[in-house]
């Protein structure tokens, strides 16, 4: 909860909701904080991106974080109406863009997004290794601007689980709001 508070509750422009069932368990979540709060790198390219540096400033973009149903109460709109709780304090809070990321081997995610108007970015490739410890490793390793810069080999890896290509796809995800 404090890691909650620290970086969502106490910046301004970022909040976090949940659903609860029963008025005691909690079943869904999702997070917003300023972009340049949460992920830097996007941050920085969104300062260099001429799509919306002409009309967006890089501080009116937020990022959608932790978005999360129970697969029990999943396909019953609860994701929905958490996004469109979002979106709508992403409006009165004066954001004119969302950003999000997630893995391309998550597809209910993707097509989540895909069905409520968030088009698709960039994607990062990142091999996966691991440090003496056992501790992960990424490294960056190509970025494909659009979908149609993936190669055969990219197409075919792309939704295939981590533990057996040892790396992710990582798809970027962006929604003008007004």
């Amino acid at each position: 909860m404090a890691d909650i508070e620290q970086n969502y509750l106490k910046i301004p422009g970022g909040h976090w909701w949940v659903a609860v069932l029963d008025q005691q368990h909690i079943i869904g979540q999702i997070g917003i904080q300023p972009l340049s709060a949460g992920d830097q790198k996007s941050y920085r390219d969104a300062l260099m991106d001429s799509t919306f540096s002409s009309y967006i400033d890089p501080e009116q973009i937020c990022e959608l974080r932790r978005l999360a149903v129970l697969s029990k109460y999943q396909r019953q709109q609860i994701g929905s109406k958490l996004l469109q709780t979002l979106i709508e304090y992403a409006k009165t809070f004066g954001y004119k863009a969302i950003h999000l990321t997630t893995l391309t081997s998550m597809l209910s995610a993707c097509q989540f997004y895909d069905k409520h108007g968030f088009k698709r970015g960039k994607i990062e490739q990142y091999n996966l290794s691991f440090d003496s410890d056992n501790k992960v490793i990424y490294t960056k390793s190509t970025v494909f601007e659009n979908p149609s810069a993936l190669t055969d080999d990219d197409r075919h890896l792309i939704s295939q689980p981590m533990y057996e290509i040892h790396r992710i796809y990582v798809q970027h995800y962006w929604m003008l709001i007004n």
